[in-house]
């Protein structure tokens, strides 16, 4: 179980490479989405904007690591 976790978190671990810069780039955009749910949400309160942000963020990662996980097998 060890070794499959190493695997799947590899990718983010290499140097930095345009890959990286692409998911960090998607995940700055995030800010947009963010933004516009935090206002619909709670009225545009600052720590549901940045949890917002941070779950968005999140989701580019996980999603960039299954990518790259799936490609390897």
């Amino acid at each position: 179980m060890k070794e499959k976790l190493k695997e799947f978190w590899s990718p983010m671990m290499e140097e930095t490479n345009k890959w990286h810069f692409i998911v960090n780039m998607i995940g700055a955009l995030g800010f947009i989405p963010a933004e516009f749910l935090s206002r619909r949400i709670g009225g545009g309160g600052f720590w549901i904007f940045m949890l917002l942000l941070i779950i968005w963020w999140a989701l580019v990662v996980l999603i960039f690591l299954t990518y790259r996980y799936l490609k390897s097998k």
